[in-house]
């Protein structure tokens, strides 16, 4: 019983988190200095502080909308090009090279150059779905190249067209690795957001509540955003296990 009590994921995850509020605890002790390292408790008050403020929600909210936008443009774009890049070698090969260049290229140097075309609240969306597409499209791409042959076969034996071939084995054999995708997708767009925010500086945005701390020394501010920010992702990532693993909801379970 306490075996099976101490391997639960959510009691490991508890602990975790303790021990690591406990080292931060005492890590700021030692150094003794919240310019530096502020402690919990001193963390705490600027979040009981900053809950209660409006202003500090509608930051908050608007690098969500952001966040839920790029996601939602990546997911179909990914979707869409993925498939295609799944059923067509020379699709696949002409995605190739621009998908290389995105992954090489570091995050910072698109968001200073869409600083430049675009205006600063798009910024972070823009950057967000270019820095995730790469991985809807690759997760989508392999769900369609490890569908079963024998199913292929069946389909073609039966006179499937090509359509129904990708409506009804295609597309569901790559609907885990659509799952998978979409959950890695999300995550890589709230932290590209919040990092396009930082340096794009919209008028509300978390990541401008970041810099606006880090301007005025506000080392407790910036641990308060960061705090939220993870804690919401968080939220999110659980959410979307749950619903688009779900397979009451979506039907693709036998």
């Amino acid at each position: 019983m306490k075996k099976s009590v101490l391997h639960s994921k959510p009691v490991v995850t508890v602990l975790v988190g303790l021990l690591l509020l406990v080292l931060w605890h005492i890590a700021a002790k030692i150094i003794n200095v919240p310019v530096i390292l502020p402690s919990p408790w001193e963390t705490y008050q600027v979040l009981k502080s900053d809950f209660v403020s409006p202003v500090f929600w509608e930051h908050i909210g608007t690098t969500f909308l952001r966040s839920i936008t790029a996601f939602f443009i990546t997911v179909v774009l990914g979707f869409l090009l993925g498939t295609l890049a799944g059923i067509s070698v020379f699709f696949d090969n002409f995605l190739a090279l621009p998908l290389s260049i995105v992954k090489a290229t570091p995050v910072v140097s698109f968001i200073l150059l869409a600083v430049f075309w675009f205006g600063t609240s798009f910024v972070p969306v823009f950057v967000a779905v270019l820095m995730s597409l790469p991985v809807m499209i690759s997760a989508v791409k392999t769900g369609i190249n490890n569908t079963d042959k024998n199913l292929l076969d069946f389909g073609k034996v039966f006179g499937l067209s090509y359509w129904s071939l990708l409506q009804h084995i295609y597309i569901p054999s790559c609907v885990p690795y659509f799952f998978s995708g979409a959950v890695s997708a999300f995550g890589l767009s709230w932290k590209v957001v919040a990092a396009g925010e930082v340096l794009a500086l919209p008028t509300r945005a978390a990541g401008t509540l970041l810099q606006t701390a880090k301007v005025h020394i506000e080392t407790a501010q910036v641990f308060a955003v960061t705090i939220v920010l993870i804690v919401i992702c968080f939220i999110v990532e659980a959410a979307l296990n749950f619903v688009l693993h779900s397979s009451k909801i979506f039907g693709w379970e036998k």
